[in-house]
């Protein structure tokens, strides 16, 4: 195999931005193939491959390292057709870096000195090594496929991350000529299977980061290191992006921003009284979507509380999961109940902290009844939708089709959806 062969292999349905800017990976020692759909022409490439039917975008990529680009190749790089590549290392050098980093091509690396989009922070435009593409996700294609276009560079950025297989580059820089930053017009394949798979890819990514991303798992491979995913990387680095972007992006922006500051405003109050040993009671939606205040808490947060007996045990965000008699040995101080719509709930249920005469702090009014969602009443019926949605989802179903799915594409239980 040849270490300084590389191949950037992308799908495309856009033949003008293909002849714009695929000859500039070519001048830079790239091999090119392209899966092309919906707008078929003739374009500056090695291989292309016509596609009646587009997989998505990480479907493409499995698509492409599985039967179109030559197993010759020991790193593929993918990404988009505004994509361009770094102006000013070839691909060999770049590839034999690459290969010093990562000896038996288990690797992903992304050049993030185009910060566009946050870029640093996902596998936008991502260098796949052999070894990679051959075993991760079991041997089924360097990407999770379920995806339609968003959210899968994050899951694979994670997942690398988790598996120390991961290098940032803020040495390269690989521009995105996305059509936003360049004031374009959104064009109508943009339209169909990015912004409106959004939601679905957003929602997929939340419930496969609840389940350690199923599927992850490396094949395992005589004579070739083994390779385990650490999911306490993700709880403790994770900033909870997904959920925030969930809620502000479908109409709840508001109901999110007022959760945290309670939140926030509740944890502030047990550090100016002093308190050594706080307590989260609540492991769901609520708390998950508190990731920002809880890596870098004002107080000591000594455990997060739930009655699902199942939890117990586990870690989220670093944090044990204990029960409230567990939470009594650990000599908390103070109880901070983390629910919105289960608050009342909680809050009765915590009759055995203050029997022991511990503070138990509620965020949101006791009068609101039960089954409300007190900082969700006033807000639009897209907010409460929502809200029980993901709930619902954490449950392990989905009620309703996804607007913008196919019925193929919508997800019903999350055991389809892990798979």
């Amino acid at each position: 195999m040849s270490t300084s062969e590389v191949w950037y292999a992308i799908p495309s349905a856009n033949v003008e931005r293909c002849r714009e800017t695929l000859p500039k990976w070519r001048e830079m020692g790239y091999k090119i193939a392209i899966l092309q759909n919906q707008t078929r022409g003739e374009i500056p490439a090695d291989i292309v491959v016509w596609s009646d039917h587009y997989p998505g975008w990480p479907g493409s990529i499995n698509q492409l390292c599985a039967s179109i680009v030559p197993k010759s190749a020991s790193i593929v790089v993918s990404g988009g057709d505004d994509m361009l590549p770094d102006p000013n290392r070839t691909a060999q050098d770049i590839a034999s870096e690459f290969h010093e980093r990562f000896p038996d091509g288990f690797g992903i690396m992304q050049p993030i000195g185009d910060e566009f989009w946050g870029a640093s922070t996902f596998c936008g435009s991502p260098w796949l090594g052999r070894g990679w593409i051959e075993r991760a996700y079991g041997g089924n294609g360097p990407m999770p496929a379920q995806y339609r276009h968003n959210w899968a560079d994050n899951e694979i950025f994670w997942v690398a991350r988790c598996m120390d297989a991961l290098w940032l580059r803020k040495d390269l820089t690989q521009y995105h000529k996305h059509f936003i930053r360049e004031g374009g017009v959104e064009p109508e394949y943009w339209t169909k299977n990015v912004e409106g798979f959004d939601r679905h890819d957003m929602l997929l990514y939340i419930l496969r980061s609840w389940q350690r991303f199923p599927g992850c798992e490396v094949l395992d491979v005589p004579g070739a290191a083994a390779r385990l995913y650490d999911h306490a990387i993700y709880e403790k680095q994770y900033t909870g992006k997904a959920e925030e972007f969930f809620f502000a992006k479908f109409g709840a922006g508001v109901v999110a921003n007022s959760c945290v500051a309670k939140f926030r405003k509740a944890l502030e109050a047990c550090a100016k009284a002093g308190r050594r040993a706080v307590a989260v009671y609540g492991a769901g939606t609520h708390t998950r979507s508190m990731a920002r205040i809880l890596m870098d808490a004002p107080c000591t947060v000594r455990c997060i509380i739930d009655d699902n007996a199942k939890l117990w045990g586990k870690t989220l965000w670093n944090f044990p999961i204990v029960s409230r008699e567990e939470a009594l040995r650990l000599g908390v101080d103070v109880v901070v109940l983390s629910s919105d719509s289960m608050e009342q709930r909680l809050f009765d249920n915590a009759r055995i902290f203050m029997d022991a005469g511990i503070e138990v702090l509620r965020l949101y009014p006791p009068e609101v009844a039960e089954g409300t969602t007190p900082a969700i009443n006033g807000a639009t019926s897209v907010a409460r939708d929502l809200a029980a949605e993901l709930q619902a989802a954490r449950s392990g179903v989905i009620g309703r089709e996804q607007d913008g799915c196919s019925e193929e594409l919508a997800p019903r239980q999350i055991v389809e959806l892990a798979r």
